[in-house]
């Protein structure tokens, strides 16, 4: 009995400490898709190193802005899907599952694209030697 009970208690511990970590990993990646955004809206294409080529500023700062739109697309994406996915759910009673799978996609391509902004801007940011 006392070991199915600690089974039980390290499943759920396991169970606690993921959802922690996806809900982590989503407000961090929502918080810096932000700061990006509010970067590039303030600085222009100033957010670079002063060193770097111009024309590899313009290709940088055209990549960071796709990204940053990409993420924008992929998070709402995501929301929609969710919203869908519960809306039909909650008139038929039935599972659905193309919406939440989609919406999960959505928000893991948003995760991915905020890091390949961040990707792309720490590399801005360096020194050339």
């Amino acid at each position: 009995m006392k070991r199915k009970l600690l089974i039980a208690l390290i499943v759920l511990i396991g169970a606690a400490a993921a959802f922690a970590m996806i809900m982590l990993t989503t407000f961090a990646a929502i918080a810096a898709w932000i700061y990006l955004v509010w970067q590039v809206a303030k600085k222009k294409t100033k957010i670079f190193h002063a060193q770097m080529a111009p024309e590899s500023v313009k290709r940088r700062y055209r990549m960071l802005k796709i990204s940053l739109w990409v993420g924008a697309i992929a998070f709402l994406g995501g929301v929609a899907g969710v919203v869908v996915h519960n809306v039909l759910y909650g008139l038929t009673e039935m599972e659905e599952p193309v919406s939440f799978i989609i919406a999960l996609v959505a928000l893991w391509l948003f995760i991915l694209a905020t890091g390949g902004g961040l990707f792309i801007y720490i590399l801005g940011q360096r020194k050339t030697a």
